[in-house]
């Protein structure tokens, strides 16, 4: 990004500390006048240096707090492929667990009947869980499911949801997403304990059966410290 020698420097050292595992995730950087004494290079091209390094998302800045070696989030889930986040958690070596706050057999909304498809007065059941790894809190689940009856509780706090729908005879076969970028919400926030610097990421997604029926509105809130989205994507011929 920068033209300027000194600054370049500047971040190759920091660079070359991170990479020798001198400094590790979530370190806190020396100060702008101990690198400048070791290095011998002006404070004006370390502080542009941590500015660079900071927009390139290598070291984060934290309010009154000073700047630290970014910490990689432990979970990748890919935006390409349906995964349910038992596996995400299971597949970085860690345990899913759940947290159900409530089920319940609900009257749709309108938002509700239009996104199932619903013409008629039947209920649908709707859970609100936290997904757990190693018992922290990492997902915010708003489930409703077009079924009255659902075996799913507080006995099954391991298992996935898709697997609770196959149970039920509900085959997942596809789901479409709408992805949401979203800063402080209370109640959510509170809820996966989210530092004041955490922000959520929306999943807005409608899972669709064999018959292309939909069969499960869901919106999943992952907290951004914890999950990285990977993608694959190709230039549209």
């Amino acid at each position: 990004m920068s033209a300027n020698q000194d600054v370049v420097l500047a971040k190759d050292w920091i660079l070359s500390k991170i990479q020798k595992g001198e400094l590790k995730r979530g370190d806190a950087l020396p100060s702008q006048y101990d690198i400048s004494r070791q290095i011998n290079i002006s404070r004006d091209a370390i502080e542009l240096a941590f500015h660079e390094l900071v927009t390139e998302q290598i070291i984060t800045e934290h309010f009154q707090e000073g700047y630290t070696v970014k910490v990689t989030p432990p979970f990748d889930y890919p935006v390409d492929e349906l995964k349910s986040i038992t596996m995400m958690i299971e597949e970085a070596g860690f345990r899913a667990g759940t947290l159900i706050l409530s089920q319940d057999l609900e009257q749709p909304s309108l938002d509700d009947k239009v996104v199932l498809k619903i013409n008629d007065d039947r209920r649908i059941t709707v859970i609100e869980r936290i997904r757990t790894a190693d018992d922290n809190p990492v997902v915010y689940c708003l489930d409703k499911i077009n079924l009255e009856t659902f075996n799913g509780n507080a006995s099954t706090q391991s298992r996935s949801l898709f697997e609770m729908l196959q149970d039920s005879g509900i085959t997942i076969r596809y789901a479409t997403t709408e992805i949401e970028s979203l800063g402080y919400e209370p109640y959510i926030s509170n809820a996966l304990q989210c530092a004041p610097e955490d922000s959520l990421l929306l999943f807005r997604q409608v899972h669709y059966n064999d018959q292309d029926e939909p069969v499960l509105y869901s919106m999943n809130y992952f907290k951004s410290s914890q999950v990285k989205f990977k993608i694959k994507r190709t230039i549209r011929k």
